[in-house]
């Protein structure tokens, strides 16, 4: 007989019973998720916090590729 294994949101700790996300993305995977079981979110929001997204707004000051304002 197979175990039902444990997952938890790798960001909030929360128990995940039912169904979770996963990143797809092979660059991102071996660079952030050693095991399976790290690559598992509760939520969506989850996984944006896990991996520092941010929602920004456009400004009058465009940015350049290295990130720095141009004047």
């Amino acid at each position: 007989m197979k175990d039902k294994r444990e997952l938890h949101c790798s960001e909030c700790g929360a128990l995940i019973e039912d169904t979770y996300f996963k990143c797809l993305d092979d660059c991102l995977i071996a660079n952030f998720f050693d095991t399976d079981e790290e690559n598992c979110f509760c939520s969506e929001e989850c996984f944006c916090k896990y991996m520092s997204l941010e929602e920004l707004e456009v400004e009058d000051n465009s940015i350049n590729v290295t990130g720095q304002e141009e004047l």
